[in-house]
């Protein structure tokens, strides 16, 4: 044990043995002083004070106040090791708490230092050809939302395939596969379908962010955009499945230009189309194979690849036509409806498109006489 630990006791015991001897003392001196029983050089000696006898009130007195001095001493050792242990109790938790404190910054760093491994997908949605229009699936009116928008990643080493989509807690199943390499720069079609629609006004913009999953089930934020309403795909009602025509449905990317190609634009006026698009047949109870395509007032030049649509599954390909006709002058804009042929010779008209004019040093010549 150490000093500190009993030094109250030990102070305590002195001082009530001093106590009481200096009140034995004093009170032999007083009483033999009072009785004048002895010479004064005799009764103040110790020998003859402590010969003297003395009051038993005196003693008792004397003996309280001194219980009560040991008493104290008691008390304030106690407090003393009471007190001692709470401060050693405190600054154990203060330490304790410092050290929890220091172990949650390093968990957040490190949970911070994870996310910023993770794969970021970036993107840019392309307002040409981004929008929403409402459609049907089998009798129940539908919502298409979507378009193209150019995909890139950042600390990603893998190809992510983006499997879903979500607005909201609306999940959608991306309606074709949508992969984005590492490193690259891609334009791809992101392109949902919500039964109900997630709204009902077809004639109003809708903006959103939609969040797409990867095949690991990750999440990724694409840019929140308002999507163009396009009112004119919408039927004003919704025939049954007996009654309702077949429509086709054509989505070209930005990306999408035309321009003449033959070496004598005025003896041998030959243009061309060409870009990537995306179809999807409605409202038909077989598979449809395009065999052609057709230009109001032109001549289709070329030979065209037939191919087969399915019932509900979009389809995209590039396309390069050629025909003989009108066209624009210089670098204007051409906007021109294309019309799809099926083997059993039905038409389908698509909604008119804006192709962007090609560069001049893109206009190479072609043989002469129209042979592609």
């Amino acid at each position: 044990m150490k000093w500190e630990d009993h030094r109250s006791w030990v102070l305590g015991s002195i001082a009530a043995a001093l106590i009481t001897f200096a009140g034995v003392v004093f009170s032999a001196v007083y009483t033999a002083y009072y009785n004048r029983t002895h010479h004064i050089a005799e009764w103040g000696t110790i020998g003859a004070s402590l010969r003297t006898p003395v009051p038993l009130w005196f003693v008792l007195l004397l003996g309280v106040l001194a219980g009560i001095s040991l008493w104290r001493a008691i008390i304030s050792a106690r407090m003393s090791r009471f007190l001692k242990e709470d401060h050693t109790k405190l600054y154990r938790w203060q330490t304790m708490a410092e050290i929890l404190k220091e172990k949650n910054n390093q968990l957040e760093k490190g949970l911070e230092a994870m996310k910023a491994k993770e794969p970021i997908l970036h993107g840019v949605w392309n307002p040409s050809q981004a929008f929403w229009h409402m459609g049907r699936k089998a009798n129940d009116p539908s919502m298409q939302i979507g378009g193209w928008i150019t995909l890139s990643t950042s600390n990603a080493d893998e190809t992510l395939h983006l499997l879903a989509a979500y607005i909201g807690e609306r999940r959608a199943d991306i309606f074709m596969p949508v992969s984005v390499k590492p490193g690259a720069v891609e334009d791809q079609m992101v392109m949902l379908f919500f039964t109900p629609p997630l709204t009902e006004n077809p004639n109003e913009p809708f903006t959103a962010t939609i969040v797409v999953e990867d095949q690991k089930n990750r999440k990724y934020n694409l840019p929140r955009f308002t999507f163009r309403a396009t009112p004119g795909q919408t039927p004003p009602s919704i025939p049954s499945p007996e009654t309702a025509l077949p429509v086709l449905h054509a989505s070209w990317p930005g990306g999408s230009v035309w321009g003449w190609t033959s070496a004598f634009r005025e003896e041998d006026p030959i243009y061309m189309i060409r870009g990537d698009v995306t179809l999807l047949m409605d409202n038909t109870k077989e598979s449809v194979i395009i065999t052609g395509v057709e230009i109001e007032g032109a001549e289709s030049r070329g030979t065209f690849v037939n191919f087969k649509l399915d019932i509900g599954q979009p389809v995209t390909r590039g396309m390069r036509l050629y025909f003989r006709g009108t066209a624009p002058q210089g670098n204007d804009y051409y906007t021109v409806q294309l019309v799809f042929k099926d083997l059993k010779g039905n038409r389908y008209p698509t909604e008119p498109h804006r192709f962007n004019p090609l560069p001049i040093p893109e206009r190479v010549a072609i043989e002469r006489g129209g042979h592609l």
